[in-house]
């Protein structure tokens, strides 16, 4: 058995959406746990009629940090948080893994605090999992999506190599293709923080390194890991999200505007259009998690839907059987 903490506070919408998610996660996965941090009324009151009590328990969290919090003052001073006690409840090995929809800083900070740093990353990072169009090889990491915006190229290297070994088992891949985001795929292209780390990351005999990446072929599934400062990165996955978003539902208001389609037709393709927003805004895949703490640590966006959050607890149950955090 599998057995994951839940922030069933955290995020827009609370217990309606994280408890759902989550017990949906266990309908479908029947060797997965859930311990459920909240306030216990709010909690039960969110169970479905199908969640399974012999493998669930609500344990009693009394506050929740916000967004509006000092994250590390907070892990500090609200032991009594949900975030806190179910990182603790993986740091004591209670639980396997931890989720949440909750401050992304407070869960950062606090998965260092608390569970502790991987000694062979001096910086941890992001990593968001990210669709392509390529049916051979749908999904690609993103590493650093947003946590470490001051990167050094040392970093990036320590990501390649941990992150290559995760995406083995995650992304069902040997030998993963790490990829270096720049202008130009030329060794020559972009600043002088890619430069060196191009060098960097070619020395690397043990790595898949095929050199620089172009954003424009991202989604063309050229390769497994692409890496970059957590500044870059964020402003790429935001970028991807919003533009997929966009461009799709612009797509189905054109069509429709065109007045050509009939009810069935509109339907059909009402409907591929919701899939490839799903797909590339991330609901399919969850959350992103953080590369560098010593247990799985899941963070999903705030305004997750209960199938996201869904997604996202079977994201950590995925990673608690990774190998890079065996024998921990």
């Amino acid at each position: 058995m599998v057995k994951i903490a839940v922030d069933a506070m955290g995020g827009d919408h609370g217990p309606g959406i994280t408890v759902y998610g989550a017990s949906l996660a266990m309908q479908e996965n029947p060797e997965l746990e859930c311990l459920l941090f909240g306030e216990p009324k709010q909690v039960e009151e969110a169970l479905p009629d199908f969640a399974d009590p012999n493998r669930m328990e609500i344990i009693a969290a009394d506050e929740v940090i916000t967004d509006d919090d000092d994250p590390l003052r907070a892990v500090r001073r609200k032991k009594g948080s949900t975030i806190v006690k179910g990182l603790r409840a993986v740091a004591e090995r209670e639980a396997d893994a931890f989720v949440s929809a909750g401050s992304s800083g407070a869960i950062y900070a606090g998965g260092l605090f608390l569970i502790g740093a991987d000694p062979e990353i001096k910086r941890p990072a992001a990593v968001s999992v990210l669709p392509t169009v390529s049916e051979a090889s749908p999904y690609y990491m993103l590493i650093d999506s947003g946590a470490n915006i001051a990167a050094k190229t040392e970093h990036l290297v320590e990501y390649a190599r941990l992150g290559s070994r995760m995406a083995e088992q995650l992304l069902n891949i040997r030998n993963p293709r790490v990829g270096l985001l720049n202008i130009g795929s030329e060794p020559s292209k972009g600043n002088a923080f890619t430069k060196e780390a191009f060098q960097l990351l070619a020395a690397e005999n043990e790595l898949n390194f095929t050199g620089n990446v172009e954003p424009s072929v991202l989604l063309n599934g050229t390769h497994d890991i692409i890496l970059t400062d957590g500044f870059t990165g964020n402003i790429m996955l935001k970028s991807v999200e919003g533009a997929a978003e966009i461009l799709l539902n612009d797509l189905l208001r054109n069509v429709k505007k065109d007045g050509h389609l009939d009810e069935n037709a509109e339907k059909v393709l009402a409907e591929a259009v919701e899939t490839s927003i799903k797909r590339y805004t991330n609901e399919d895949i969850g959350g992103g998690f953080i590369l560098g703490i010593k247990a799985p640590v899941v963070i999903t966006h705030g305004a997750a839907d209960a199938v996201m959050f869904k997604h996202s607890v079977e994201m950590a149950a995925r990673l608690a059987h990774n190998p890079v955090f065996n024998g921990r």
